[in-house]
């Protein structure tokens, strides 16, 4: 059997959502930042993001971080996500994943081992990992900017009317959502309606011109460390397992914004498998003409696996395929 190609990865999980970290294998990528390496992947080389995250390597739950040369003078590494559905500029339980698996397998440069930064599609993200005696226990992600959007938007989805949505930004774009409006519960037994009517969410805003990237819904947690419990979807693949990194700096930024949470307040995601991030605003500035937000998300990962992938010239199947 020969082998046309090979891609090294450690796979890891945040809060129960898989990342799989690329660190070697990707051809060449030409670019001015980040942003446009991940672009030119995209165009010329999106067969290895399918390769990954369809079966029977992957599966519609994968994520992948993809570990490239950084441009920014300031950042250690470049990061680029990637799942089976789409391209995101920022996600927030990959970078935790990648801030532990980074440092636990010695790639962190020791003079940067408290903190160090990676260059995203969305911008510089500054990485802080926590240790419990020798090892990583908690990664804490100061994200890009976090600000609102929009405040109560008024939609009708099917059946269901006059549906109040808050739009705000913590690296992609969310629609923040009540689940009790919709009659959903944030559990397993629900995942098919949480990504039917995420689906439909992102259809009707965006005939009015906004693109939401994911839809978070929100409902009373279970455990009472937890401020609330939630599930993000984009309507497509598999919703997140984990209480979303970008979408808790969405959130956290909203509440400020709204008189709802003080500056160094935590706030605590709970996901649908019951793990917690925290969320904390840590200062506000005037940019671009809005108030922005600091944000910082902590939450767990643990490498679950290291892989060797090869792609036999024989395989019919090597590109993958995909069951939604």
């Amino acid at each position: 059997m020969r082998f046309q190609e090979m891609i090294e990865t450690v796979d890891t999980h945040t809060g129960g959502e898989p990342t799989r970290i690329i660190l070697s294998g990707i051809p060449k990528l030409e670019g001015n930042s980040v942003r446009e390496k991940r672009d030119y992947f995209k165009e010329h080389y999106d067969y290895i993001r399918t390769r990954l995250t369809y079966e029977p390597r992957g599966h519609a739950g994968m994520l992948c971080a993809a570990v490239v040369p950084p441009t920014m003078p300031e950042a250690d590494f470049g990061i680029f996500y990637m799942d089976d559905v789409q391209y995101l500029d920022m996600c927030g339980h990959a970078s935790i994943g990648v801030g532990t698996a980074l440092q636990e397998i010695g790639l962190v440069p020791k003079a940067h081992r408290d903190r160090y930064a990676i260059e995203t599609p969305a911008g510089l993200v500054w990485i802080k990992n926590n240790f419990k005696e020798d090892y990583v226990y908690s990664t804490t992600v100061r994200n890009v900017n976090s600000y609102v959007i929009e405040n109560e938007l008024r939609i009708d989805v099917d059946d269901v009317k006059d549906v109040p949505v808050n739009l705000a930004y913590g690296g992609n774009v969310f629609a923040i959502v009540p689940a009790a409006r919709f009659g959903i519960k944030i559990q397993p037994s629900y995942m098919e309606r949480i990504k039917h009517y995420s689906a439909r969410i992102r259809e009707v805003i965006a005939e009015k011109g906004i693109a939401v990237t994911l839809v978070q819904w929100y409902d009373e947690p279970k455990s009472k460390e937890a401020d609330l419990r939630v599930v993000h979807s984009s309507g497509y693949g598999s919703p997140d397992r984990s209480p979303g990194g970008t979408g808790t700096s969405a959130k956290v930024a909203w509440l400020c914004a709204n008189g709802k949470l003080a500056i160094d307040e935590p706030f605590v995601h709970e996901g649908i498998v019951d793990a917690p991030f925290i969320g904390v605003v840590k200062g506000v500035e005037e940019k671009n003409g809005r108030t922005e937000y600091l944000t910082e998300i902590t939450g767990q990962a643990r490498i679950t696996g290291f892989h060797k992938f090869v792609f036999a010239d024989n395989d019919d199947l090597r590109e993958g395929f995909y069951f939604d």
